[in-house]
Formats: C-alpha cells, structure tokens, sequence
C-alpha cells in the first residue's frame, strides 16, 4: 500500500445524486481520467486513517475476487492524507474522499461523475466527527462498493466500444438477435445455429516466474435455450449446462490421439453465484474455475446468463481466460464487462 502526503485545499459538497451534470457521451473539455480501473484513491485525514477507518476500508475494497484459486483483491488501495489535494490525484479515475469537520451541515455520502477528468467518479463522505464519518461509512460500504464498481465496468465498456469489431458484433445481432460489445482485438472461433463463439490470443511481458513475453488467451460464448422457469439458475443445474456445451464446442489440446479433450468446470472449487439487474432484466451471474477433461490447462471464468422476455428465452455469456503467467484481474474484469453488456433483441 502507498501512502502520499497532500493537502485538501477545497472541501466540496454533491447532491446526494450520480448525476454528472451532462450527458457522459457529450464533448468533454476536461482531461482524461488517469490510473488504473481498479485503483481507488482514499482521500482522508491521517489520524482519521490510522485510528479506525483503514480497518473498515480495507475488507471492502481488498476483498478477494471471487472465482479465482490464487487470491487476488478487487481494488488496489492508495491513500491519501487530505491536505493538499493537487492535480496528481484530481485526474485520477476514482476517489473516495472523507471530510470531517465541525462545520459539515448535512452529514452523508454523495456521488458525482467528471468532476476534475472525464471518466471520473467521485464518492464523497461528509460527517462532523472522525467516528461519525466511520459509521456512515460502515452503514453505508456495501452502496459505495458497487458504485464504484460500477464505475469501472462502465469504463471498461466505454473503451471496448470505442476500440470494438463491428463485423462479429453485427454477426451475433443479425443471426442470433443478441447484442454485446466485442473487442476488434477479437477473431471468429464458431458461428453455429445457436452458438457463437470469438476468442483472441497473444502475447505480453510476464508477471510471473520470468521476464519473457508470454502466452494468453481469452475466449467469450454465447448460447441460448427456451426460458420456462427460474428452476435453472442454481448452480448445479448451471454447471451441468455449461459443461454439456463446452464438451461439444471448446476443445483442448491431448498427447494421446485417441483422447478428446474439453473444457470443464473444476469441481473441487466452488462456483460463486448471486442475481443481478441487466437494463431492468433479471440475471444470473457464475464466477468460477475451469479445466480440461484430459488436459492441463486451466483459469477463470464468469457467466452471465440474461432473461429475453421478448423471445421468450435465456442467454448465456460466458468468457473465459487462460495466462497461467499472469495476475488474472484484468483479465477477468474485462471479461466480465463484456459479459454484462449482452442484450436481447
């Protein structure tokens, strides 16, 4: 963890809103915002850190990201000390500042889009007291999570669709009627009567074990099925979905020619499941781990699977990364970006 040493220099208040004030695909004359999607800059007096707040924040933005079999967090954390807030920080992406004084007339939490930088969040909490200001923050960590994590899939998508291959996003739309955003990083794999497959490979300087370039590879699927209740969003019926098609579509690599090899869920780590909301439709989200049936590869995987009340059918996203020489986090948030962006049409 990295701890700088500024100075507030404005104590600013929001609307309790996440409204921006414009519209976020209007010019913009402010900056780009700077810093990773996945740090979170903690805005906050010294003692107020040192005496009780860092043990409140840390468990919420350092949680571990679920799916994965070496732990991983879901933020990294940089702190800090609010006496100077310059413009080294006022650009970066995302900023959770905590204001304690006498003179704060309303206590509470506010949210605003592109206050310094374009792409921007910022979380603001305002409370009279450093214990007040710990409360409000216990009370309240769960919606200053998700708003921020929020945030970063926003972003991650706002630049896959500014960088997207229109040819495989029309292809999906025209002969499937779904809708997600697809990297122009990405090639075909299978386009089939209800299965639509894209993947990219490459290679980039390693995280691990050396200082090489190394190989990786991500692949997202799309499939569906005639929706009749919500009986198969558990995770056992879902694993046995998805390992029924991954067995016929995604195949691995043998030694032995007389072996096939496929792409499974690992059952010896558990999936990890929950219902989300995609434009005001219901949604089923499986983050876990997969392996190959005869093989050795391996890595995470998270699936979206999304009611077409249209069409009167579920549709299921699934992507998977495989870079046993890297930190899987980019990948898997990217991943998941796009999963969440799929649509019925």
């Amino acid at each position: 963890m990295r701890y700088f040493g500024i100075i507030l220099l404005v104590v600013f208040f929001f609307s309790c809103s996440e409204e921006s004030g414009k519209n976020s695909d209007d010019f913009s004359y402010l900056p780009e915002a700077v810093g990773g999607y996945s740090t979170v800059n903690i805005i906050a007096d010294q003692p107020l850190w040192d005496n009780g707040l860092k043990a409140h924040v840390q468990p919420v933005f350092e949680r571990q990201i679920e799916g994965l079999l070496n732990p991983e967090t879901e933020f990294d954390i940089t702190t800090v000390r609010s006496k100077v807030f310059n413009r080294l920080f006022k650009r970066q992406r995302a900023l959770l500042i905590f204001v304690t004084s006498k003179k704060v007339s309303q206590e509470g939490v506010s949210v605003k889009k592109n206050v310094y930088a374009d792409g921007q969040i910022v979380v603001q909490l305002a409370a009279k007291t450093s214990d007040a200001a710990i409360t409000l923050f216990k009370n309240k960590k769960d919606e200053i999570f998700q708003v921020i994590d929020h945030h970063r899939t926003t972003m991650i998508q706002k630049l896959a669709r500014k960088k997207n291959n229109d040819q495989l996003e029309d292809r999906l739309l025209n002969n499937h009627g779904i809708g997600m955003i697809i990297p122009k990083s990405y090639r075909l794999g299978m386009d089939s009567l209800n299965f639509f497959y894209a993947f990219k490979q490459g290679e980039m300087k390693c995280e691990k074990f050396n200082h090489k370039n190394c190989y990786y590879q991500t692949g997202v699927f799309s499939y569906f099925f005639n929706y009749t209740d919500q009986g198969i969003f558990t995770p056992e019926k879902f694993i046995a979905l998805r390992d029924s098609v991954t067995k016929i579509y995604i195949e691995g690599k043998t030694t032995r020619d007389s072996v096939r090899s496929y792409m499974q869920v690992y059952k010896d780590f558990p999936v990890a499941t929950k219902n989300i909301t995609i434009n005001g439709q219901f949604a089923y989200e499986v983050k876990g781990w997969w392996d190959m049936k005869n093989g050795t590869m391996g890595g995470p995987f998270v699936s979206v699977a999304t009611v077409d009340e249209m069409r009167n059918r579920v549709i299921v996203t699934d992507a998977f990364v495989f870079g046993p020489n890297f930190n899987k986090r980019r990948f898997i948030k990217e991943l998941e970006a796009i999963c969440l962006s799929t649509k019925g049409f």
